[in-house]
């Protein structure tokens, strides 16, 4: 998540019930939501925002395909221009929270073209936010068309790890995840880019896992944090 987006948790306005009131809209593209404890958070990758919709959980379904939103809380995200008549595309469903982390493993020899690789990874991720938004960030990373062969993705995570401090770039979590993706993509290899999102006090974080194992956190830092999206 960029800086724009980090502490942005505006509330949507509730939407008061009626007897006959069988609301039912879809988020619209772009838009994900997860229920956190009993609110409704809500992530919009084109405007690069997060938003909260307190007691919005209990309208929140889906059928693996696409999140339904039910009643008033259907209103609400309607009127906040973040809903839909129809199913948007397929989503991917996040995983769950690892289990496991690499990053205090001994990491293998740095190669040469490892280094080109995180150099090549640094001009990516510079080029992507000179862009507008969330979105030309998260394009550095691979479609999952790549491999993701768990053996692959850590030896290549743990060489990225040691050389990651040499890079000629530092940030916060959207950065350093964004690192890891691009350089993997240059590897030919993929992971999942999970984002997560924590209410009362609001915060947002990512980072990247193969299976139940993170490559660039500590899982104790991630389990305040429920995952909202997965590139």
């Amino acid at each position: 998540m960029s800086d724009k987006a980090l502490g942005r948790e505006p509330a949507i306005p509730h939407a008061l019930p009626t007897s006959q009131d069988q609301t039912e809209r879809f988020l619209k593209a772009g838009v994900y939501g997860v229920a956190v404890g009993e609110d409704l958070a809500l992530m919009d990758i084109g405007a690069d925002a997060y938003l909260c919709l307190p007691g919005g959980a209990s309208g929140l379904g889906g059928d693996g395909s696409a999140l339904r939103l039910f009643g008033p809380n259907a209103v609400a995200v309607v009127e906040a221009g973040l809903g839909a008549d129809q199913a948007g595309p397929a989503i991917r469903t996040p995983p769950g929270l690892p289990s496991r982390t690499l990053i205090h493993d001994t990491a293998p020899t740095v190669s040469l073209g490892d280094v080109l690789r995180g150099l090549g990874a640094v001009r990516d991720v510079r080029r992507a936010l000179r862009g507008d938004g969330l979105r030309p960030i998260l394009a550095v990373a691979s479609d999952h068309d790549r491999v993701m062969d768990r053996g692959a993705v850590a030896h290549a995570a743990k060489t990225f790890w040691r050389l990651s401090p040499w890079l000629p770039m530092e940030g916060e979590c959207l950065v350093r995840s964004a690192l890891l993706m691009s350089y993997l993509r240059r590897a030919g290899l993929s992971a999942d880019w999970v984002f997560g999102v924590r209410l009362w006090p609001f915060a947002a974080h990512c980072w990247v896992q193969v299976d139940d194992l993170c490559l660039n956190d500590d899982i104790e830092r991630l389990a305040a944090y429920t995952p909202i999206y997965c590139r």
